[in-house]
This record gives C-alpha cells, structure tokens and sequence, in this order.
C-alpha cells in the first residue's frame, strides 16, 4: 500500500469562505480510499497564490525528497494547485521523479508511475512551449523600459552577471522544454542561455 500526503491550496478569501479546501480534501480522500491509497496527512495553504511563499508546500516537499522520506508520494485535487507554471510543475514533479517519489492529480487523472501518466506529462511539455504570450510582453515591457533610461537597443545597462543553476536547468531539459522556455522559467534570456550552455558542453569536453 502507498503511503502519500495530500497538498491542497486556495489563493482567495471567497474560496476560503466557499469550499474551495473541502472539495479538494474529499477528492483526495475519495481518491485514496477507491485505490487503497494510505493519506498520512494533507499538508494545506490559504489565501496563498501559487506565486507568493507556501509555507505548507515547502514543508511537504522538504519532507518528501529528503533522505529516508517515509511518504511515497503526493496527491493533489488539480495541477493548478502544484506548480506556478507549467515549466515549474513539471520541474517539481522531475525533483519527485528522481527521488523515487510519485505524483497524483485527481482531476486529470494523472499518476506519473502509470504509462499513461508519463505521456500526459509528454503532452504537458509540449503545452508549455505555447506558453510564449508572457514571455513577449515581458520582453517588450524590458525593452520599454531599458529606452527610457538611455538605451538604443532596448537592452537593460549594467546588467549583473546571473548564475545559472545547471542541475535545475537539466531537470527540465530532460522533460523536453526548450531554451526559451526554460530561459523564461530561469529568468535569463534565450540567447544567454544557449550561449553559456554551448560554453559549459565545451568546457566539459575539454575536461574528458
């Protein structure tokens, strides 16, 4: 039998009011008892966007990759109330994945140790390439911004170096998604990216 903790998570107070918690909480349960599923506990987040801190979350996934995790996996009502993103659900489902650990969303359907889970999250890659409408309006709002203070090309001046973190970058290199869209994720731009990963492959032939 697996032993999983449930996340659930609403960001307003209207859901917090409503049943927002409830019907995620009786999905999970429901879910767990139809797949003699053991719930250890459901870790929960009020009022909380997918984009500020999760206290809740960051405890449970703590707990899950550590070394010696007693729990199996997580559960979850809809993916929504994972990840900020898609490139960054998939990043937390990867951190799961290489720690032995499962992931289930109720609402999808999705369980990552089934066939069909792992082609979903084929098709979620895939998804996340299309997801480039942010990334120009950021990169138009950058350019704005980088000509009203003086320069022609609309690149930001003085622009401090940024470290990359390579183990992240390979996680959702390995899922499928692309430079631009882990750029975006990394808050680094594409060009920048490829050009130091091509630096990093070289410098590693040279090594061996």
């Amino acid at each position: 039998m697996s032993c999983l903790v449930g996340y659930i998570r609403v960001s307003t107070a209207k859901q917090i009011e409503g049943h927002g918690l409830d019907i995620q909480r009786a999905a999970i349960k429901q879910y767990c008892t139809a797949h003699d599923v053991k719930l250890m506990r459901i870790y929960e987040d009020k009022g909380l966007s997918a984009f500020k801190d999760r206290p809740a979350f960051t405890q449970m996934m703590k707990g899950l990759l550590k070394d010696g995790s007693e729990f199996d996996g997580v559960i979850v009502h809809d993916l929504t109330r994972f990840g900020r993103s898609t490139a960054d659900l998939l990043l937390k489902i990867a951190q799961l994945q290489q720690a032995g650990k499962t992931f289930i969303s109720t609402k999808e359907n999705l369980d990552i140790s089934s066939k069909t889970g792992r082609l979903l999250l084929t098709m979620l890659s895939a998804i996340a390439e299309f997801e480039g409408e942010t990334i120009r309006e950021r990169l138009t709002a950058g350019r704005e911004y980088a000509k009203i203070h003086g320069t022609k090309s609309g690149k930001p001046m003085n622009r401090p170096y940024k470290e990359i973190p390579w183990k992240e970058f390979d996680m959702l290199k390995k899922v499928g998604l692309s430079y631009r869209k882990i750029a975006k994720h990394l808050g680094i731009s594409p060009e920048t990216l490829i050009k130091r990963d091509k630096m990093r492959q070289s410098e590693f032939d040279q090594e061996h």
